[in-house]
């Protein structure tokens, strides 16, 4: 992620702020890339008006991603965990979903869970991470709502490249997104970034005709 330069003090400040912003809305994303110690992508946050076809169909909604993917790969999909962050409070992860009846690659991300408000059961699947929060949260019936915060442009590095088989520099998009519960209490930070695919591409060429 870039800020351009600005030799006025005010402008630094500013562009201070909004870097800050910016990886504060990334977060928990951002904690595994400094983590390893890669540089961000050049995200570019858009409205969800800008979301270009399919993904503003799957992306700009207050709905959880699990079914909404499972739905439009018709298949179930399943957890790859690559990296994790763990203590009594929350689990961290860096993940790839995929769909279950071909492998592929369908999601790409990071998600932050607050432990604490989760049936027992629940919390000792959600530590385990070998089935996506979303699916959880189905089969446990866990009242909650989604927020998406932000929706992003951005151009896949190696390791988005390689998680989503797609190529470096292939534009993909994707969002920002907090899970809240029925008390209005956020309790899950989430990065989504979406694959382009050959369903999506021919989807596009569907609904344009």
């Amino acid at each position: 992620m870039h800020v351009t330069p600005d030799r006025n003090e005010a402008g630094r400040r500013e562009a201070g702020r909004a870097l800050a912003e910016a990886l504060h809305t990334l977060l928990p994303f951002h904690f595994f890339y400094e983590k390893s110690g890669i540089p961000l992508p050049d995200f570019r946050f858009l409205s969800g008006d800008e979301v270009p076809y399919p993904y503003r169909s799957l992306l700009v909604h207050s709905n959880d991603m699990t079914p909404t993917l499972a739905a439009f790969h018709h298949s179930k999909l399943y957890l790859e965990v690559h990296q994790h962050e763990l203590n009594d409070l929350f689990v961290m992860r860096l993940v790839t979903l995929h769909a279950a009846s071909s492998d592929i690659p369908v999601e790409y991300g990071a998600i932050a869970i607050q432990l604490g408000g989760f049936p027992e059961a629940m919390k000792a699947e959600v530590i385990a991470g070998l089935k996506p929060l979303g699916g959880l949260l189905g089969e446990y019936g866990v009242e909650h709502r989604g927020s998406p915060c932000a929706y992003f442009a951005v151009p896949a590095d190696q390791q988005i490249a390689r998680a989503l088989n797609q190529r470096p520099g292939e534009i993909l998009y994707g969002r920002c997104n907090q899970l809240i519960d029925r008390d209005g209490m956020v309790f899950a930070d989430i990065v989504e970034i979406l694959p382009r695919s050959n369903e999506s591409e021919e989807w596009v060429q569907n609904v344009t005709r």
